[in-house]
C-alpha cells in the first residue's frame, strides 16, 4: 500500500527472448495517466538474446528478477512475490497499453470482492480485437462470441465463468495470496484461465471492462513463428489435459472428460495438417506432432490425477519481496490530445513536410501529450506506436461527396484522403477527446475537418500551391488541368487560410509571400509564427577517411533535395564546372528525387551527363537518388559543406539537418531562408538563380578551411538554441490553446 486512495499497481512483464518488443513496451508505460503510483517489474526468464540489457538499461526506474525456467506460471509468481502494489497488472512483453489503462482498471477495484479486471485487446494492427469478452467452461473452452460483460456467471462452482486475456489481467494481489498464486504445471497456455476459476470459486468478482486497450503485436516465441502458427504443441494438449481433470470432474463423468480430450487433440492435428497444406508449416511438423501430443496426453493426464504441486509458496515470497519502487512516468499538468494529418511520414516518406510532423510528434510526446499522427498506409489499415506517439497508418476510401463539397469543385483524391483522415480522428475521439488537430496546407489534407467543424483545426504553412505554380508554368498554362483541380484548390487552400481556428507559419516571410500571392490579409489573433525544429542527430560515428569513398583528399559539397526548378539544381550545375576547375579534388553529392523532366525531354541528371564538364570530371558529381533517413543523414555528417540554391522554401529544413551537423550551409535569399541563415555567420546567400554568385560563394567556401569551420561552428550553435524540435514543441502549446479557444467561440 502507498496511502494513495487509488490503489497502487504492480505492472509485471514476464519476458523471454524478445529484447526489442520489451524494450518498446518498457517505453510504452512512460506515457500512462494514473493519478496513483504504479511500479514496473520485469521478470527475466533464461533469454539468450539482449534482453537482460535492456533490462538494466533502464537502472533503478524499474525493478527486476530471473526467473531460470521457460514457465510462464513460475515467472509470473516471482513476479506476485516481487509486487508492493495494492493491484498486480499483467502485461505481455510486446503489449502496448493505451494512455487510460490503469485509470480505468484501477475504477474497477471499487469493490473489495473484485479479485481480477481485465480490458479489451487489440490484435497486431490496432484496428481489429483479438481479444473482447470470453466465457470459459471447467473443461478449458473458451466462448468467443459473448457480446459483453458476464457478471452473472461469477459465483463459486459455476461451470461457465468470466475469463481475461493473459496480456491484459490483473489481480487483486491479496487474492492471488490466498490461492496461493499460479498453478506452475501451466508453463504455457490456461494459466491465467486457471486462476480466474479459483477466485470465482473463492467468492470473487472478476470483472471484464469496455475499455482499458492494450495493443498486442504477437511477437515470435518458443512456441509460435513470426506467421503466428504455434509449431510447439506439447504445452497447450498436456495443459487442456491437466486443466479439465482439475477443474470439471465435480460437473462431469471421467469418460466424457476423457473424450473431450480427444476432440481437443483431434482438433489440433487436423489444424497442423491442414497448415501442412497451406505451406504455413513443414511434413516434419506433422511428425513432431505426434510425438508431442502422446506426450502431453501421457503427462497430462498423470498430473490431472496426481493434482497441483508447485504453487506460490511462502519461501518464494520471502526469497522475491522489495519495496514498493515507484515509476517515474512523463507527468504533465494537463495533457492534450494532438492529432497531426499528414499524409507523407517517415519511414516511407521523406521531405519537409513528414521530417516535420514527425519531429512535432516527437517532440510533443516528449512533453506527455498524447499524440496520434494520421498517415497513409500502403496495405492495410494499423496502428503503432513508434517514439511514443500512436501511428495511424491508414488506406483512404471513396468517401461521399457532399452537396457542400461538390459546390467547391474538390478534386474527388483529395477529398477521400481528408475524409478518411476525419473518419479516424473520429474513431480516436471514441477513446479520448481530441483537444486540437493539425494539418498541413498543401492538399487541403484539413478540408474535410474545417467543413466538418467537429474538432479544433492548425493549418500549418508550407509550400502552397500557388508557389509550387510558380515553378511549373506548364500547369498554369493547362486550361483544362487548372479549371479540374489547379483553381479550385487554390480556393479551398484560400477557404483554409481563412477559416481555420489556428494559422502555424514556420517564418515571417511565408506570411508575407501568401498574402501577396493570394491577395489576402491572415487575421494575426489566429497566426503564430514558430520555426520549425529537428530532433537530434541520427546519424552515426564513420571516420572522415571513411566518408569520400576515395577522394579523402578534397572537399565534398553535398545537395539534397527534388531534382527540380524551384530547388534551384539548374544554378548548381551550372556552377560546378567552374567550381572543379579550381578545385579538382571536390566531390559533389545530389542526393533527390531525380526523375523530373528538365525541359528537353531529358533530367537533370542525363543534362549533366551529357555535358563536356561530366566528361572532364569523371566520377567528381555523383547523383544518388533517393536515400533512406540513415543514409541521408550521413551523407549530412559526412559532407564538408552544404548547399542548396532554392528560388524559393517556404523554411529550409534542409539548412538545419546540416546546421544540426556543424555544417556550414549556402542558401538564398528568399522566401525563410534568411531567417534560418544567417548571411555571413552561419552560412552564405546567394540571389536565386544567379550562377556566378553562387559560384563566387562556393569557391570562397572551399578556399577557407577556417571560414567553413567558424561558420559550421556558428551554424551548430544557432541550431541548437533556435530550431531544435523541443523548442518547436513547446511554443506549438501555446497554439493548440489557441486553436481550441477559437473553436470554442466560433460554436458557441
Amino acid at each position: 500500500m502507498t496511502g494513495s486512495s487509488l490503489p497502487a499497481f504492480s505492472i509485471v512483464i514476464n519476458t523471454l527472448n524478445r529484447a526489442n518488443s520489451l524494450a518498446q513496451t518498457l517505453e510504452s508505460l512512460c506515457w500512462l495517466k494514473y493519478r496513483g503510483q504504479f511500479e514496473v517489474i520485469v521478470v527475466n526468464g533464461p533469454s539468450t538474446d539482449h534482453s537482460q540489457e535492456i533490462v538494466e538499461s533502464w537502472g533503478d526506474r524499474i525493478r527486476w528478477a530471473r526467473c531460470p525456467v521457460a514457465n510462464l506460471s513460475v515467472s509470473r509468481n516471482i513476479g506476485i512475490a516481487m509486487a508492493a502494489g495494492d493491484i498486480v497488472a499483467f502485461i505481455d512483453d510486446d503489449g502496448i497499453p493505451e494512455p487510460e489503462w490503469l485509470e480505468q482498471i484501477a475504477a474497477a477495484y471499487d469493490d473489495p470482492n473484485v479479485g481480477a479486471v481485465g480490458g479489451l485487446v487489440f490484435d497486431h494492427t490496432g484496428y481489429e480485437f483479438q481479444y473482447k469478452y470470453c466465457v470459459v467452461d471447467r473443461y478449458g473452452e473458451a466462448d468467443l462470441d459473448v457480446t459483453g460483460p458476464t457478471p452473472h456467471l461469477c459465483f463459486p462452482k459455476s461451470f461457465h465463468f468470466p475469463h481475461l486475456l493473459g496480456t491484459n489481467c490483473t489481480f487483486r494481489r491479496q487474492a492471488l495470496l490466498e490461492i496461493q498464486g499460479f498453478d506452475e504445471e501451466f508453463e504455457y497456455y490456461l494459466d491465467e484461465t486457471d486462476v480466474c476459476a479459483r477466485l470465482i470459486d473463492l467468492g470473487y468478482f472478476v470483472r471484464q471492462l469496455p475499455n482499458a486497450y492494450v495493443h498486442h503485436k504477437f511477437a515470435p516465441s518458443n512456441l509460435r513463428g513470426t506467421n503466428r502458427v504455434a509449431k510447439y504443441r506439447y504445452p497447450i494438449i498436456k495443459n487442456r489435459i491437466y486443466f479439465s481433470l482439475k477443474h470439471a470432474r465435480e460437473y462431469e463423468p471421467l469418460d466424457r472428460i476423457l473424450e473431450n480430450q480427444t476432440r481437443f487433440v483431434t482438433k489440433h492435428r487436423d489444424e497442423v495438417r491442414w497448415c501442412v497444406g497451406e505451406g504455413l508449416l513443414k511434413e516434419a511438423d506433422v511428425e513432431q506432432f505426434e510425438l508431442d501430443a502422446e506426450r502431453a496426453i501421457e503427462t497430462g493426464l498423470r498430473r490431472g490425477f496426481e493434482g497441483p504441486r508447485d504453487v506460490l509458496t511462502e519461501d518464494k515470497l520471502s526469497r522475491f519481496e522489495g519495496a514498493f519502487k515507484p515509476f517515474d512516468p512523463i507527468v504533465i499538468a494537463d495533457p492534450k490530445t494532438i492529432v497531426l494529418v499528414s499524409r507523407d511520414y517517415p519511414p516511407g516518406h521523406g521531405g519537409g513536410i513528414a521530417t516535420f510532423t514527425r519531429d512535432l510528434a516527437s517532440a510533443l510526446g516528449k512533453l506527455g501529450h498524447i499524440v496520434h499522427v494520421i498517415t497513409q498506409s500502403p496495405d492495410i489499415n494499423r496502428v503503432d506506436f513508434e517514439a511514443g506517439v500512436w501511428v495511424h497508418r491508414i488506406v483512404p476510401t471513396t468517401r461521399q461527396l457532399s452537396g457542400a463539397v461538390r459546390t467547391q469543385g474538390m478534386p474527388e483524391h483529395i477529398w477521400n484522403w481528408s475524409a478518411s483522415a476525419l473518419a479516424e480522428a473520429r474513431r480516436i475521439a471514441g477513446h479520448r477527446r481530441i483537444d486540437a488537430v493539425e494539418a498541413p496546407i498543401w492538399d487541403c489534407e484539413g478540408i474535410a475537418f474545417l467543413l466538418d467543424g467537429e474538432f479544433p483545426l492548425v493549418t500549418s504553412l508550407h509550400t502552397t500551391l500557388g508557389f509550387w505554380l510558380q515553378s511549373h508554368p506548364e500547369k498554369t498554362a493547362d486550361a483544362q488541368w487548372m479549371q479540374d483541380f489547379g483553381t479550385p484548390m487554390l480556393k479551398l487552400e484560400a477557404r483554409l487560410l481563412l477559416e481555420a481556428d489556428a494559422i502555424r507559419a514556420n517564418s515571417q516571410a511565408i506570411v508575407l509571400d501568401i498574402e501577396r500571392q493570394y491577395e489576402i490579409r491572415l487575421p494575426e489573433d489566429r497566426l503564430q509564427v514558430i520555426p520549425h525544429g529537428l530532433g537530434p542527430s541520427q546519424a552515426g560515428q564513420e571516420t572522415a577517411s571513411a566518408r569520400v569513398n576515395g577522394h579523402s583528399h578534397g572537399k565534398t559539397v553535398l545537395f539534397v533535395g527534388r531534382l527540380e526548378h524551384r530547388k534551384g539544381i539548374d544554378v548548381l550545375l551550372e556552377a560546378i564546372p567552374t567550381v572543379l576547375d579550381t578545385f579538382p579534388g571536390t566531390r559533389f553529392r545530389i542526393i533527390g528525387d531525380n526523375t523530373q523532366i528538365a525541359g528537353d525531354g531529358k533530367t537533370y541528371q542525363e543534362q549533366f551527363a551529357a555535358s563536356r564538364a561530366a566528361a572532364l570530371h569523371v566520377g567528381a558529381v555523383s547523383f544518388e537518388g533517393r536515400l533512406d533517413d540513415h543514409a541521408v543523414h550521413q551523407a549530412y555528417a559526412e559532407c564538408d559543406l552544404f548547399v542548396a540554391p532554392s528560388r524559393y522554401e517556404s523554411f529550409g529544413l534542409i539548412f538545419l539537418e546540416a546546421m544540426r551537423e556543424g555544417k556550414a550551409v549556402i542558401g538564398c535569399a528568399a522566401g525563410g531562408m534568411p531567417e534560418v541563415i544567417e548571411d555571413k555567420v552561419t552560412g552564405l546567400l546567394v540571389r536565386p538563380g544567379d550562377v556566378r554568385a553562387l559560384t563566387e560563394a562556393l569557391l570562397a567556401m572551399l578556399g577557407s578551411d577556417e571560414m567553413r569551420s567558424a561558420m559550421g561552428k556558428a551554424a551548430r550553435e544557432r541550431f541548437a538554441t533556435r530550431f531544435t524540435a523541443a523548442r518547436m514543441g513547446n511554443e506549438s502549446q501555446r497554439l493548440y490553446a489557441l486553436a481550441a479557444s477559437r473553436h470554442k467561440a466560433g460554436r458557441a
